[in-house]
């Protein structure tokens, strides 16, 4: 998944790391000044001490927050940064349906999110 962030871009992205190496299936991060590259070298997980993959990041009032499939906890997850650099797991907070797995963020008109949250 990429973003622009100003003027460059990032691009959060799996790290699937097998050999020789311990498997690394964390979260990481890449950035360009240009969409198509060339990208950096990624950053060091943003993800803890579990399986991830699927991110899909999202950037609200000046904080990221990029949410992921735990696939081997079959559970979401979430962590949060104003600035790229410091983030904050708050997957404890994140309410999700049950079983979802790989999802994306989008917006929609107040009046749709707010039938949404009303389906009872």
């Amino acid at each position: 998944m990429m973003q622009r962030d100003g003027k460059r871009y990032v691009m959060f992205l799996k790290d699937e790391t097998n050999t020789p190496f311990t498997p690394q299936k964390n979260i990481r991060m890449a950035f360009s000044d240009r969409a198509e590259g060339p990208f950096g070298v990624p950053s060091e997980p943003i993800t803890g001490n579990y399986w991830a993959e699927g991110p899909s990041a999202v950037k609200i009032d000046g904080r990221w927050f990029v949410y992921f499939d735990k696939y081997r906890k079959h559970r979401y997850g979430l962590v949060v940064s104003r600035d790229l650099a410091n983030w904050t797991d708050q997957s404890e907070k994140l309410r999700m349906p049950e079983g979802i797995r790989h999802g994306t963020v989008f917006r929609v008109p107040e009046d749709v999110a707010r039938g949404l949250l009303d389906l009872d």
